[in-house]
């Protein structure tokens, strides 16, 4: 009844069956916590992808971006009192392109990562010749812009959701508090570690952000399986034809035609 009050529709087979399929899989077992969560083999790699996601997503240096906001749009002969309405329109384009979630999670997370790594080199560039060349001020202005929406494109609309498609029911909140975590940790340790960055590195600040995005990018090339339109059994299975094979856990991934089979 809530499926269908939430779907609009009584056809709803196909939904019901992956769900059943989902709830045999985990038959038996009882809510996964955090530490159970890093002991399981069967789960090493689907939370090996959160941990690097969710790490990735504050140190690609996207919040820090607007650390530059005011200052490249003065610089850009912006007035005074409009730049405030300029920087909520620079975090309009995040939460524009955070709803337009519409392709597929790897493609939108490997071409995110991409953007950003290309764009952080050119805004590095416009930094580096401000003073010099008058209209440097404006690429910079735009490199902000773009590199905000590469980031809504990529990794602010997947990662949250991501959790929901590569882990089961008993493993969800488990999951959620380690993302968590790793979210906050590593927001801190970039916030207190940027002045310090900004004084060694000057124009090329952004060094260690272009290498976290270039990698983050590697491994979702390589390692991450696409999720879209897929069952939560049907990922389980793609995890497991990496190189890197993990043990069978006990009651976790059953194939899904013996499952179906067994249901009938």
């Amino acid at each position: 009844a809530a499926l269908q009050k939430i779907r609009g529709n009584s056809d709803l087979s196909a939904e019901l069956e992956e769900m059943l399929a989902e709830q045999a899989a985990v038959k038996g077992q009882g809510m996964t916590n955090p530490w159970e969560l890093f002991q399981n083999p069967a789960l090493r790699w689907q939370l090996m992808s959160i941990v690097v996601l969710s790490s990735a997503m504050q140190l690609c240096g996207n919040d820090l971006m607007y650390f530059y906001v005011a200052y490249v749009f003065q610089e850009a002969g912006i007035p005074q009192d409009k730049i405030p309405c300029v920087v909520i329109g620079a975090g309009n384009c995040e939460l524009i392109m955070s709803v337009t979630y519409c392709a597929g999670q790897r493609p939108l997370l490997l071409g995110g990562c991409i953007f950003m790594a290309g764009w952080v080199i050119v805004f590095m560039v416009a930094l580096s010749q401000q003073i010099q060349i008058s209209w440097m001020p404006y690429l910079s202005m735009a490199c902000i812009f773009v590199y905000i929406l590469s980031f809504g494109i990529g990794q602010d609309g997947v990662t949250g959701v991501l959790p929901t498609e590569v882990f089961d029911q008993m493993s969800l909140p488990a999951t959620y508090m380690v993302s968590g975590s790793l979210l906050w940790f590593n927001l801190f340790l970039v916030g207190t570690a940027f002045p310090f960055i900004v004084k060694s590195l000057t124009h090329f600040r952004y060094v260690p952000f272009l290498v976290i995005c270039v990698c983050t990018a590697l491994y979702v090339g390589y390692f991450l399986p696409e999720t879209k339109g897929k069952s939560f059994l049907e990922i389980s299975k793609e995890f497991k034809k990496w190189p890197f094979k993990a043990q069978t856990h006990v009651g976790f991934y059953k194939d899904p035609e013996e499952i179906k089979s067994t249901m009938l």
